[in-house]
């Protein structure tokens, strides 16, 4: 499967810009093994969102390893039009990618998801509003980061306190010599029905 993943993302991305990673090496370490860095904490059955999915990073990678149902929103029509290409030829049941932004997204899907994942969207103040409001309550968010995440984690505490969050691991470890950091949230009290605010107010005023 990931060998004709690989394949077609190097293909559409000759005409499409997807990735600026295009040898098949680091495909395989920088986006699939980054990706499934997080798949001790999904569990088959699950209702997971990977918001902001671009070419489809973590979510089609952990979903190939483990049988759950997940939806993947992204802005970019052309990012969602590849990634339901993906799942066509990966025959993954159960999977989805809708073009869509989260503020939107959200006005019908609050609270019902088992796990939120984001990789290389925002940094962690803004992911974190356009996140953790998906959630169950007991609802983990998966937030996938590099080098900075330390302080954009300092900076985004109030926004993940507000939202009825709490940091409940923090994973360190390398990929091809890149400091990964894969930040996790649990959901602990329902969020505001007000988050996330609409009109890019996550991003312009972040909590």
């Amino acid at each position: 499967m990931y060998e004709v993943y690989t394949d077609y993302l190097i293909e559409v991305n000759s005409h499409t810009n997807l990735t600026t990673i295009t040898n098949p090496e680091e495909i395989k370490t920088k986006h699939f093994e980054d990706s499934l860095s997080v798949i001790s904490y999904i569990n088959e059955g699950d209702k997971v969102l990977d918001i902001g999915a671009g070419a489809g990073f973590p979510g089609i990678p952990l979903r190939i390893e483990k049988n759950f149902d997940l939806t993947l929103i992204d802005s970019v029509n052309k990012k969602v039009k590849f990634m339901n290409e993906v799942i066509e030829k990966l025959d993954l049941k159960d999977t989805l990618a809708v073009h869509t932004r989260a503020e939107d997204f959200a006005k019908e899907n609050r609270e019902s998801y088992d796990v939120v994942v984001s990789r290389a969207v925002a940094n962690m103040s803004t992911l974190s509003e356009l996140c953790i409001p998906f959630l169950k309550t007991g609802g983990i968010f998966i937030a996938l980061k590099g080098p900075k995440a330390d302080k954009e984690l300092e900076d985004a505490q109030n926004a993940i306190n507000i939202l009825g969050g709490k940091v409940k691991k923090i994973d360190r470890f390398e990929i091809d010599d890149n400091d990964r950091v894969n930040i996790i949230v649990e959901k602990v009290h329902p969020s505001k029905k007000i988050y996330p605010r609409s009109k890019n107010q996550p991003k312009k005023n972040p909590l």
